[in-house]
């Protein structure tokens, strides 16, 4: 046990005015899709009338970027209204969250995946402009579909039963979450123990 008294500070701590310090701190865009089916188990999928930037026009499940102040959750119900007319026949349910990477000029976006429950058979979709084609289909018709970097993140929201947790997802791949221990060998000293 150490004795004395603590170390002098060189220099005076200063707290920052709010602005000034969060204007430092790393930009995120939040997004929310989800994914809602038929009674046959097809996902409802959007095809994009236009580009988008970053992306040519493809298919993806209803949702889109967050409004200033708005929930996930919030995002995911207005944009399903927004582009489809719908409305879940239930609660969402959380299905994954994935950090993806800053890449192609877009800052970091976090997704937050819903389940949207299953909509009776023959539900009419009313399309926006944003979107010139609707489709269910199932998860394996979807894939040859999707652009490679959808794929990996399809897989795994798709495959998430209704039981399990909320996947934590990183530029759409399955990560655990969980820090492991690095592997000790013979010559590496033994860990210490505090009391």
């Amino acid at each position: 046990m150490a004795t004395g008294t603590p170390p002098t500070r060189d220099r005076q701590y200063r707290v920052l005015p709010v602005a000034e310090f969060t204007a430092g701190l790393p930009k995120h865009v939040v997004s929310a899709s989800l994914l809602l089916a038929d009674p046959r188990g097809r996902l409802l999928m959007l095809h994009q009338a236009h580009p988008y930037p970053g992306h040519p026009p493809w298919w993806q499940p209803p949702g889109g970027l967050a409004d200033p102040g708005e929930r996930p959750y919030e995002t995911a119900l207005r944009e399903l209204a927004e582009e489809t007319g719908l409305v879940p026949a239930r609660a969402l349910r959380l299905l994954a969250v994935d950090h993806r990477s800053a890449a192609g000029g877009w800052p970091p976006v976090i997704d937050f995946c819903f389940d949207a429950g299953v909509l009776p058979a023959g539900t009419a979709v009313a399309l926006s402009a944003e979107h010139d084609q609707a489709a269910w289909r199932t998860p394996a018709g979807w894939q040859p579909r999707l652009q490679p970097e959808q794929r990996a993140w399809f897989t795994a929201v798709c495959g998430s039963p209704a039981t399990a947790g909320v996947l934590y997802l990183h530029d759409g791949l399955e990560h655990s979450g969980a820090a492991r221990p690095a592997a000790r060998t013979a010559g590496d000293p033994a860990p210490e123990h505090h009391n």
